[in-house]
């Protein structure tokens, strides 16, 4: 046993001895190229500000004139992989002293990587030695809000209207250059189907004086109080709507003895289909049967609800309305009564007798003699002095359909009570 491990230990002494001698060629290896020097190019060199709101408060914003700000750099092979990571490198410009509008142009440092030591590397080129900026005085303005729609509906009974938007106008802020070409903020919509209002926030274009869009370079100098327009696109259903009226009926009349003519008979409105749909017919008022004799013709305005559009235009209608197969008898009574007299005071009629006008078929209204009319008027209301009043027609002794027609007025005289009468 002894001598076999005496056989096995020169070979792992070899080993060990190879792998010590590999670690140490690979350590001098990346000591020697770690520390080789490389050159790397950096193209389109990012460039930022220091003390740009110093530049502002005096009403002043810069815009870069220099394009393509080129730097060589040489190194270590670890700087330069850290310079060439994307984005690492930037230059900065010091605003500080710049006090009026104008072409300058102002040295930049550049701003290296945390890990790299800026004096570890040197920049042999660079494309320019000065960057080149306009500073512009800062113009703030109003400018107009422009909205376009285009598209279609779902149904030929929808209709679109004119964009709703808000705000009107945008205040604008930024280099004078650039402001003072803005015509207005354009909101071009294009829907097609739409079957319902919408409102949605929508992204505006700035557009100059000659109908082009401004550029994505000169939005960035730009701020503005609103980013996006409020827009509403209102869709309307137009419909047909009947119009209608209450009759009141007595007790000769009823929907198979009355004519009644609407005119116009229907008009055409307009609102959000939502809306529209809850529509059947449009009222326009109440007609007592009992306030005519044997026809009437009574206007109405025509009254909407908000929110829907009369779009015919009509804003009153006619109701005609004929009382069918009844005749008519006009009899005088000097039945006359008065109730509830206020307490102190006395009461009169002045009148001897009243006409009284009544409808119904012609057999029931040869029953009626003048005792069976009754006429009551109600003065729990009355002060004193002398009043006419409208009173109610009671037909005693009579089992028929037979309706009082109209009103019938009686005059009272009202005086205070003598405290000597019983």
């Amino acid at each position: 046993m002894f001598k076999e491990k005496l056989k096995k230990l020169p070979s792992k002494i070899f080993y060990i001895l190879f792998a010590m001698v590999v670690s140490i060629a690979l350590w001098l290896y990346v000591e020697i190229t770690e520390n080789v020097e490389q050159t790397h190019v950096v193209s389109n060199v990012p460039i930022v500000f220091r003390n740009e709101d110093v530049l502002r408060d005096r009403g002043l914003i810069p815009t870069v004139l220099t394009e393509n700000l080129t730097l060589t750099f040489v190194g270590t092979r670890a700087d330069i992989s850290r310079i060439a990571t994307p984005g690492a490198i930037s230059v900065e410009v010091n605003l500080a002293d710049v006090i009026s509008a104008g072409v300058v142009h102002l040295t930049y440092d550049i701003l290296y990587p945390a890990l790299v030591n800026p004096n570890a590397v040197d920049v042999p080129t660079r494309s320019v030695g000065l960057i080149t900026l306009l500073i512009d005085q800062i113009l703030e303005r109003q400018i107009p809000v422009v909205v376009v729609y285009t598209g279609g509906t779902a149904s030929p009974d929808l209709e679109a209207q004119l964009p709703e938007f808000e705000p009107q106008f945008i205040t604008v802020r930024g280099p004078q250059e650039v402001v003072s070409r803005i015509n207005h903020a354009y909101v071009p919509i294009l829907r097609e189907n739409l079957a319902s209002t919408i409102t949605e926030d929508m992204d505006f274009i700035l557009i100059d004086d000659y109908g082009e869009q401004f550029d994505e370079d000169s939005l960035e100098s730009l701020s503005f109080n609103h980013y996006t327009i409020l827009v509403t696109i209102p869709i309307r259903e137009m419909m047909h709507v009947p119009l209608t009226a209450t009759l009141l009926h007595g007790s000769t009349t009823s929907e198979l003895n009355r004519n009644i003519v609407i005119n116009p008979s229907h008009i055409t409105v307009a609102a959000d289909p939502d809306r529209i749909r809850e529509l059947n017919t449009f009222m326009l008022g109440t007609i007592d049967m009992t306030s005519f004799s044997t026809s009437t013709t009574v206007e109405f305005p025509i009254l909407v609800p908000d929110g829907i559009e009369n779009i015919s235009g009509e804003t009153a209608a006619t109701v005609y309305v004929e009382v069918l197969g009844l005749n008519i008898d006009i009899l005088s009574t000097p039945n006359l009564h008065i109730i509830n007299t206020p307490p102190g005071l006395t009461a009169s009629i002045v009148n001897q007798t009243v006409t009284v006008t009544l409808r119904g078929l012609a057999e029931d209204l040869a029953l009626v003699y003048p005792e069976n009319i009754r006429v009551v008027a109600d003065i729990s209301e009355l002060g004193q002095g002398t009043s006419t009043l409208l009173a109610r027609v009671y037909l005693d002794g009579i089992n028929a359909a037979i309706d009082p027609i109209g009103g019938v007025n009686l005059t009272v005289r009202i005086v205070e009570s003598d405290p000597d009468d019983p």
